[in-house]
C-alpha cells in the first residue's frame, strides 16, 4: 500500500509564520527545535509564541526547547521576550550558534515532536510550508538540525545578561 505524501499549507508572511510556531508550540509535548538566521525579534520576540513556548516547557516535565541560530549578532540588536525566557529556563530552553563552517546554511525551520514542519528556504523569503502531521518529511529535516547542533557551539550572545 502507498502511502500518499501529505499535503502542505502555504505560510505567507512573518504574523502567519509566528502563528503556525505558536500552533506549534501549544500541540508539542516533548520537543521543539528552531533553525534560524538571526532569530527576528518580530517573528520568534512575538508575546504569544513566548507566552506558549514558556507554557510548553511548564507543562511538560521533559519538554526541551533547542534554537539554532546563524547570526547571533544579529538576533540581539534588539530586546528580544524568547531569548529572555531562554535565560530564565536554561535547563529548558537551549541556544546554539552554527559553527563557522556550517554559516551557508540559511534556511529557517522549526520541528514539533519530529511531527510538524514549518520550512522557507531562506529568512527573507515571504513564503514558508507547513506540514501539521508529516513525520516521514520531518525526520530528514530533524536529523540534518541534530548534525547541526551537535557542530554548534553556545551563543554567548543569548546567555549573557546585557545591563
Amino acid at each position: 500500500m502507498d502511502r500518499e505524501p501529505p499535503s502542505a499549507s502555504l505560510i505567507v508572511g512573518r504574523q502567519a509564520y509566528a502563528a503556525i510556531l505558536e500552533q506549534m508550540a501549544a500541540s508539542a509535548r516533548m520537543e521543539l527545535v528552531i533553525l534560524s538566521h538571526a532569530f527576528d525579534a518580530e517573528v520568534y520576540g512575538a508575546e504569544p509564541l513566548v507566552e506558549r513556548v514558556k507554557a510548553f516547557c511548564l507543562a511538560h516535565e521533559r519538554a526541551r526547547v533547542r534554537v539554532l541560530v546563524n547570526q547571533p549578532a544579529l538576533a540581539m540588536r534588539s530586546a528580544h521576550r524568547f531569548v529572555e525566557l531562554g535565560r530564565r529556563m536554561p535547563s529548558r530552553i537551549g541556544f546554539r550558534q552554527l559553527d563557522d563552517e556550517d554559516r551557508g546554511v540559511i534556511e529557517e525551520l522549526a520541528i514539533g515532536d519530529g511531527r510538524s514542519l514549518l520550512h522557507r528556504e531562506t529568512p527573507d523569503q515571504l513564503e514558508a510550508r507547513y506540514l501539521a502531521d508529516a513525520p516521514l518529511e520531518a525526520r530528514p529535516h530533524l536529523k540534518t538540525f541534530d548534525e547541526l547542533w551537535e557542530r554548534g557551539v553556545p551563543a554567548r550572545e543569548f546567555s549573557e545578561l546585557k545591563i
